[in-house]
C-alpha cells in the first residue's frame, strides 16, 4: 500500500528535484495559466482582432519551461538507474 502512494505523491516530484508542495504549486500555477489562456483563445475566436499573439506566445514560453523540466526529470531517472548519457 505504501509503494503505490509513494509512486503517486513522491517519486515524480523527486525526479524534477522538488518537494511535493513545490511541485503542486508549479502544477497549479500552470493549470491556472492555461485556464486564463483558454479564455483569451475564446475571446480571440469571437473577436479575431483581440489576443492575436497572446496565446501562442505564452504557449511557446511554457513549452520551453516544461521542456527544461522534462530534461531534468530524464537526467534524474537515468542517474537513478545508473545509466550514463554521453550526450552524443
Amino acid at each position: 500500500m505504501i509503494r503505490p502512494l509513494t509512486r503517486l505523491f513522491v517519486d515524480h516530484p523527486r525526479e524534477v528535484g522538488e518537494s511535493y508542495l513545490h511541485h503542486a504549486g508549479v502544477a497549479a500555477r500552470t493549470g491556472l495559466r492555461l485556464a486564463r489562456l483558454s479564455v483569451a483563445a475564446f475571446i480571440h475566436a469571437v473577436v479575431p482582432g483581440l489576443h492575436k499573439k497572446t496565446v501562442s506566445t505564452a504557449i511557446k514560453s511554457m513549452a520551453d519551461d516544461l521542456g527544461y523540466r522534462a530534461e531534468v526529470a530524464r537526467e534524474a531517472r537515468m542517474a537513478e538507474a545508473g545509466a550514463f548519457d554521453p550526450g552524443l
